[in-house]
């Protein structure tokens, strides 16, 4: 029975992730009888207790996720109702790469800029995202309705497989994608910045960054830190939803983050902004506590976060 609940709670949850939040609990809690109804209709049936291999069948005949959870929204016009969802999920996909690449190429051209204007730059990177975003809506659109006039939502699903569900935690809620954008622009900005690719607007392309040697010698782990919070943030964008194994990697990370923030913390004088001139700039020593300190409660908490979901989550079924 333990099993039989995980993977009906596990389904239930995929279908939540392809739902909008007004009616994300009302259908994840309907759905949910409808399964153990007809999982005790399958046991009549059988004379018996389901196997774990029934409840897959059951699921399968079912349907993917998305082909139910699209049953509960209403119709669309150029779409086919089964493929909004994947429809929806590949044109975020789109924007998600079209927006990533072009920021990739914004940073390069501010630090090959001889002075770089990051005004400039923000404003041409919106201006580009907004037309490649209209040209791809478009060319997903019209494949998205050409694939409905000729296949149906089992064609496209014949082949789903109900073990390569993914365990989703936290009844299913998304990850907001914002936040996920916030994190990974400030750290991949942060690389860029202590690496010394890119200074603040402003300062000058002969500004120089001079770092203290206790921050040179904790550089190596703080960008091994700094890149794993970038691939994170990319694959929260990608898959806005957690899992158990999600959550292990993100915990381990944010106590890697606490490890190396308490080192930060003690530093005098980590580094200093020098211009041409030779004035220079940098943080007093209680500016800097208090900016680790912010960082280091940010950190905590979504530390914290992630231990509740996984005390919440189930733990029977896993991948």
């Amino acid at each position: 029975m333990a099993k039989e609940t995980d993977w009906l709670q596990r389904y239930v949850d995929n279908v939540r992730t392809h739902l909008p939040v007004r009616l994300r609990e009302d259908v994840g809690n309907e759905l949910l009888s409808d399964l153990q109804d007809q999982c005790d209709d399958l046991q009549e049936s059988l004379a018996r207790a389901p196997t774990e291999q029934d409840i897959l069948d059951l699921l399968k005949q079912k349907g993917h996720p998305m082909s139910v959870a699209a049953a509960y929204q209403p119709r669309r016009a150029l779409v086919s109702e089964p493929l909004f969802p994947l429809y929806l999920q590949v044109l975020k996909w789109t924007f998600l790469v079209i927006a990533v690449v072009s920021a990739v190429d914004v940073v390069g051209s501010l630090y090959f800029a001889e002075d770089p204007d990051l005004l400039s730059a923000a404003l041409g990177w919106f201006s580009g995202l907004y037309e490649s975003g209209v040209h791809s809506f478009a060319a997903v659109t019209l494949v998205f309705y050409l694939i409905g006039e000729g296949l149906s939502s089992r064609q496209v699903f014949g082949n789903w497989n109900p073990r390569s569900m993914p365990n989703v935690v936290d009844s299913g809620r998304r990850i907001k994608r914002f936040d996920s954008s916030v994190e990974f622009v400030v750290t991949l900005l942060a690389m860029a910045w202590l690496n010394d690719i890119w200074l603040l607007p402003g300062t000058g392309g002969h500004t120089a960054l001079a770092l203290s040697p206790e921050l040179v010698s904790l550089l190596p782990w703080i960008n091994i830190a700094l890149g794993a919070s970038v691939l994170m943030s990319l694959h929260k964008l990608f898959s806005p939803f957690w899992t158990r194994s999600r959550l292990l990697i993100d915990g381990a990370l944010n106590m890697y983050w606490l490890t190396l923030l308490a080192f930060l913390l003690g530093l005098q004088a980590p580094f200093s902004i020098e211009w041409p001139s030779g004035e220079f700039w940098q943080p007093s020593q209680g500016g800097w506590q208090v900016a680790i300190g912010v960082v280091v409660a940010i950190t905590a908490w979504d530390l914290f976060e992630n231990i509740r979901r996984l005390v919440r989550s189930p733990s029977g079924v896993r991948v």
